[in-house]
């Protein structure tokens, strides 16, 4: 579930221009304007779609990202790394989990999952409607959890206007931005845990 939760704020907060290039190039564009922000801030609307089982499930979600380090809220969850150590805080249960990023489990920095797509990508563009296009991107290596990803992007701002990742398990996850603000001024200790904000949660230390 973290894993899928980091990627997916990674690919929400891309946002480029349309060019004459492969599509796969462009994606690869997508990923270099993401890495030159000094820090992004990303807000949206979350739905879990699937069809078969009768599920659907609508919450929002805020996440930040700045080079290894990363905070997000989703799910009842906050969770917070400082590229070292990873804090998940879960509402349900009142209690803090401490563990250590392994880049190896998909708990590393959000930029850094984007890489291992880089070069191992297959791209199209699948529809176009007035200004909007969509793109279908699949990974070249195998994957145990994805299948494939749909952007679309609108040429007019040249911003992501939604996100759909589908997986093997016929289940789609659909971002949709409501708010995207780069290059803040945050505190030194923004992505640092804090005890005293959780003052009644169990911590729980797994390194």
């Amino acid at each position: 579930m973290k894993k899928r939760i980091i990627l997916i704020i990674s690919l929400l907060t891309l946002s480029i221009g349309l060019k004459a290039q492969s599509v796969e190039s462009l994606f690869r564009g997508i990923i270099d304007k993401l890495k030159s922000y000094d820090n992004i801030e990303i807000a949206f609307d979350y739905n879990m779609i699937n069809t078969e089982a009768g599920i659907y499930e609508t919450m929002d979600g805020i996440g930040y990202l700045q080079g290894d380090s990363y905070k997000l809220k989703i799910m009842g969850q906050d969770i917070i790394c400082d590229g070292t150590t990873i804090w998940t805080y879960n509402a349900d249960a009142e209690e803090v989990m401490i563990s250590e990023v392994d880049k190896s489990d998909g708990s590393g920095s959000p930029l850094a999952i984007l890489d291992s797509y880089y070069d191992n990508i297959t791209a199209k563009i699948v529809e176009e409607s007035g200004t909007t296009k969509k793109i279908e991107v699949k990974s070249l290596i195998s994957n145990e959890n994805f299948d494939r990803i749909i952007v679309s992007i609108d040429t007019n701002t040249s911003e992501i206007k939604d996100l759909h990742v589908l997986d093997k398990n016929k289940n789609e996850f659909v971002y949709v931005i409501t708010s995207f603000v780069t290059n803040q001024k945050l505190p030194a200790d923004f992505f640092t845990f804090k005890a005293s904000d959780y003052p009644d949660a169990e911590i729980i230390d797994m390194r």
